[in-house]
């Protein structure tokens, strides 16, 4: 197989794809930034240890 085998048409595909993914997930990044829906906050997983937690040690919730 030859180094550029997918030639210069390739490359165009290859770097806009990866641009189109890229750019994409920075748009729905900063979406969801203006609208305060990252939801970073650590609650969530700790309820979900906690359910877990209760359901090894056989206690009822």
């Amino acid at each position: 197989m030859n180094l550029d085998s997918g030639g210069i048409y390739g490359a165009y595909l290859h770097y806009g794809l990866i641009l189109m993914m890229v750019g994409s997930a920075f748009i729905v990044f900063l979406y969801l930034l203006y609208k305060g829906r990252l939801d970073m906050d650590e609650e969530p997983k700790l309820q979900m240890m906690k359910i877990e937690e209760e359901e090894v040690d056989g206690r009822p919730r």
